[in-house]
């Protein structure tokens, strides 16, 4: 298991409670969920929802777990099929301004992360265990470690959308 997550966020995260020593295939097992469980979350939700702390509305944190997903699952996939073992980083504020987050409606954003749940689940269900790859901030990382780390963006995002759904301040 890589350091990351756990300098990161501390062990159990401090936000949101992960534990870093998740299982792979529990980890597996929280993504494949997530898209219904925020489903239940949402219900009632327009999407533009906001509060003052968090930059991000109820839509653009759901449209940011589903892109995290299938940017990594196209890593992986790459790998996979015999690209090199380098990665590109992405800074996901930028990508959310090229994407529009704040025009994107919760409806499509929802679609889409349900997609790249699936995606995401064939693309590692496909990969060798040992792959590993090299990413530009964060070294060698296995695929148990990129599924745990996904696993972890998704747990993540959740109470922060529940938060912003109740007002929390």
């Amino acid at each position: 298991m890589d350091g990351w997550g756990a300098h990161t966020y501390g062990q159990p995260c401090r936000s949101c409670s992960y534990s870093w020593a998740i299982t792979v295939a529990d980890a597996e097992a929280l993504v494949a969920g997530f898209p219904a469980a925020l489903v239940a979350d949402l219900h009632g939700a327009r999407g533009d929802e906001r509060i003052a702390g968090l930059d991000w509305s109820v839509t653009a944190y759901v449209a940011h777990v589903g892109d995290n997903l299938r940017i990594w699952a196209e890593r992986i996939a790459g790998i996979t099929a015999g690209a090199p073992t380098v990665v590109a980083g992405y800074d996901e504020n930028e990508l959310a301004t090229a994407r529009a987050y704040d025009g994107l409606r919760l409806e499509g954003v929802t679609w889409s992360l349900r997609h790249a749940v699936r995606e995401w689940l064939d693309a590692v269900r496909a990969a060798a265990p040992g792959l590993e790859m090299v990413h530009p901030h964060r070294g060698v990382l296995t695929l148990a470690d990129v599924v745990r780390s996904n696993a972890h963006d998704a747990a993540h995002h959740r109470p922060a959308i529940g938060s912003i759904l109740r007002g929390d301040p």
